[in-house]
């Protein structure tokens, strides 16, 4: 069965005459008509009742023309889908951000992206940091923002977006909120919740280990909101970039010792040879003038 016997019946049963529906079809009615038998013998029943000039659907033809009817918006809506894409009236980007990274940073540029490209349609994913090479390339995203990206695949274009220090998060009713800089044993005095989708863990460990100091983290969770929520309620204290608070009550302070940077990049597969609707959002992520607190 082809899409062309589904136009060809659904104008005849429209019409109850095959001269009117040829012409419709833009076809010869001998051609009409030995479109109509073939279709009939693969459905293995008749369509249409022939006597003289009077032609009328069977049973079986109403209830092919309603489910013949579906299709055909089907196809229309499928068609109308592809020309949208192709002729750049509408284009769906999928971008992944990585969990540490604040929404709000993401969401003030999605919404210059919106304005700038009317025919543009964004997907946010969630993703962990290492996942980005593999969803990049296998297509699961088509960009993404992430940390300290690695820049060593060729395949991979990265423009870096701004820098952000690691510092320490605490309820701002907490006395170390008083400090300028908070000193490295009483922060080793604190109970620590640990932010496990932290790129900085290794780091800060090492630093610490350096110090002859280790914390033993009372709670864990890759879940950023709950961890957060956990230390502005003053249950612990965790390590976080400097701007990737996104619950109220925190306190930021950077620790002694402790001075390390992070890199926020916008990531995306190399070449000309991406959709247009990508290489614009890029353009525009390049060029856009990121907060100047955030700048590096």
């Amino acid at each position: 069965m082809e899409f062309q016997q589904v136009r060809y019946f659904l104008n005849l049963a429209e019409t109850l005459n095959f001269t009117a529906a040829a012409m419709r079809c833009g076809v010869s009615q001998p051609t009409l008509t030995r479109a109509i038998q073939r279709l009939e013998q693969e459905l293995g029943g008749t369509l249409l009742y022939r006597d003289g000039k009077d032609t009328r659907l069977t049973a079986l033809g109403r209830d092919i023309q309603a489910e013949f009817a579906a299709i055909s918006e089907s196809e229309q809506r499928v068609l109308a889908l592809s020309q949208n894409r192709v002729r750049g009236r509408r284009e769906t980007v999928t971008i992944g951000v990585a969990h540490t990274i604040a929404p709000a940073l993401i969401t003030s540029f999605v919404a210059h992206a919106l304005s700038q490209l009317p025919s543009l349609e964004l997907i946010l994913r969630p993703m962990a940091r290492d996942q980005a090479p593999e969803m990049l390339l296998n297509g699961q995203i088509d960009g993404c923002f992430i940390s300290d990206a690695n820049m060593s695949n060729t395949k991979l274009a990265t423009a870096e977006l701004f820098e952000e220090r690691l510092v320490l998060a605490m309820t701002n009713q907490s006395p170390l909120a008083e400090c300028a800089e908070v000193p490295l044993k009483a922060f080793a005095e604190q109970q620590y919740l640990d932010r496990l989708h932290c790129e900085f863990r290794s780091r800060v460990n090492a630093l610490l280990s350096d110090h002859s100091l280790i914390m033993i983290p009372r709670l864990r969770s890759e879940r950023e909101d709950l961890i957060q929520q956990a230390v502005a309620s003053g249950i612990g204290v965790c390590m976080l970039p400097e701007f990737s608070a996104i619950v109220s009550g925190l306190a930021l302070r950077p620790v002694q010792g402790i001075e390390l940077v992070r890199t926020v990049s916008f990531q995306s597969v190399s070449g000309s040879g991406t959709a247009m609707a990508l290489r614009q959002l890029r353009l525009l992520i390049e060029r856009y003038e990121w907060p100047k607190w955030v700048s590096r």
